[in-house]
């Protein structure tokens, strides 16, 4: 997960191996598959069951979701041009990337204060119960750092940013 905040905006990136999302890495073939799927779906497309802002009110105004990996390609109603971004993209630093097939969700949020978010709690653990890290990096107008979360550690720290 990688964060960039800058004023009162929050651009944010989510890439896990399919595995942790959905429970599989290939295209979904059987109907408990397909609800999979959709279930993930129906969760990555509302973040505000993602995430929870400290210090200020914060909203998405914009997000996209890939879940190509896990349809098979009719199924797929992503632009071909997005997905060779993600691909490029997914490709750099990614040695083993042919084991693991990706599902990414990007988000921008809208902040009221920017400079009175203090931090944000990240909800994943809940929601994808496979997931058990989440390394998360982030920029901001001062600062940057990363930090691994866990169930037990879901929250990043932005005081002193």
């Amino acid at each position: 997960m990688t964060l960039a905040i800058e004023g009162n905006t929050i651009e944010l990136n989510l890439e896990s191996p399919a595995a942790n999302i959905v429970g599989f890495e290939h295209p979904a073939s059987t109907r408990e598959q397909h609800a999979s799927v959709t279930r993930a779906k129906m969760i990555l497309d509302m973040p505000q069951q993602l995430l929870t802002f400290i210090g200020t009110p914060c909203q998405s105004i914009a997000q996209e979701i890939d879940l190509s990996a896990v349809l098979k390609p009719a199924e797929t109603h992503h632009k071909e041009e997005a997905h060779s971004e993600h691909q490029e993209h997914t490709d750099e630093g990614h040695e083993d990337h042919e084991t693991h097939s990706e599902i990414s969700a990007r988000y921008r949020f809208h902040c009221t204060q920017g400079t009175k978010l203090t931090a944000i709690n990240v909800l994943l653990f809940d929601l994808f119960p496979r997931i058990e890290t989440v390394h998360a990096a982030w920029v901001t107008d001062s600062n940057q750092a990363s930090a691994v979360l866990t169930a037990g550690s879901i929250t990043i720290n932005l005081e002193g940013r």
